[in-house]
């Protein structure tokens, strides 16, 4: 997947496929070509088999990076695409010199405004903000850090994810009192697979909190995720489910997504089946661990 601006081309097939974003709301007026053509910097379209989603917004002179218009199409929600568009918005935002973002909804539109409270944003609901009888509701969220960004691993990245690695999987090695492969790889195992290109990381700052690995199985149409690590003080604020959405769209065009953990991790499994894996079967690991074999296929939220 890639994302980057729209360009004026993209109106048409955004319009032409508007029941795919929108359903049964017809929003076709409210995309107006500023957003594709004076407004394309701030604006970001996802493509992957055509586009799959999109942002339109802008940076206003009072500070605020305004969210004007975001769409994630049929199959590919429940991916984490719109956190990453929101995600991504911020960033460029901020890079402007924005604070806070801010988005605009109807107070019936309750879906809207629990994805936006579940990215930190506050809900107010605004009297005649649209003129009489014009409810809305505004919703903010301040930009005083640069978002965690989720990215492909740097080679200098190395020991920075194996710290991170093994502090997340200490706790069910010792439940299970046998040294798991996560907790006795190498820096060099690491380095191979980022080399690879098959270690993404979740970057704070210039601190690495989070990191998942990604690596093609059964000739390249499926992908198994794996070592999917967020530190133990970040635990909690909803990293593993961006990462796994992440490592699913790193994988590619694949058939299905595979991957494996210890048989007690009640987390991890609550975790993978919210995001619609399901067990396969069980075995036991290299070192003797029982561990349960999930998998899901594409696109399936």
């Amino acid at each position: 997947m890639r994302i980057d601006e729209p360009t004026p081309a993209d109106l048409g097939p955004i319009l032409a496929g508007h029941d795919r974003y929108w359903g049964g709301r017809d929003l076709r007026w409210l995309h107006h070509p500023m957003y594709c053509r004076q407004f394309a910097d701030t604006g970001l379209v996802a493509r992957a088999d055509g586009i799959v989603g999109y942002l339109f917004g802008f940076v206003a002179p009072t500070g605020e990076g305004y969210v004007h218009l975001v769409a994630v199409r049929d199959d590919a929600r429940g991916t984490g695409l719109g956190r990453t568009l929101y995600d991504r918005f911020g960033e460029l935002a901020a890079a402007r010199g924005a604070d806070r973002l801010t988005a605009i909804t109807t107070p019936g539109n309750v879906g809207s405004i629990a994805f936006h409270r579940a990215l930190g944003f506050t809900a107010e609901t605004v009297a005649d903000y649209s003129g009489p009888g014009g409810d809305r509701v505004v919703l903010h969220r301040p930009l005083d850090r640069e978002p965690v960004r989720i990215e492909p691993a740097r080679v200098s990245d190395a020991g920075a994810v194996l710290t991170v690695q093994q502090a997340a999987f200490v706790t069910e090695a010792l439940a299970y009192g046998a040294a798991i492969p996560p907790v006795r790889e190498s820096v060099a195992d690491v380095t191979a697979a980022i080399a690879a290109g098959r270690v993404l990381v979740a970057r704070d700052g210039a601190r690495v909190i989070g990191a998942a690995r990604v690596s093609p199985i059964d000739h390249g149409t499926g992908a198994e995720i794996g070592r999917l690590a967020v530190a133990p003080d970040r635990q909690g604020e909803g990293l593993g489910s961006r990462l796994l959405a992440a490592a699913e769209a790193h994988a590619g065009p694949v058939e299905r997504y595979v991957l494996v953990t210890g048989h007690r991790s009640e987390r991890n499994l609550g975790l993978y089946r919210r995001r619609g894996y399901t067990e396969t079967h069980r075995a036991l690991d290299p070192v003797g661990v029982p561990v349960i074999h999930l998998a899901k296929p594409r696109h399936t939220s």
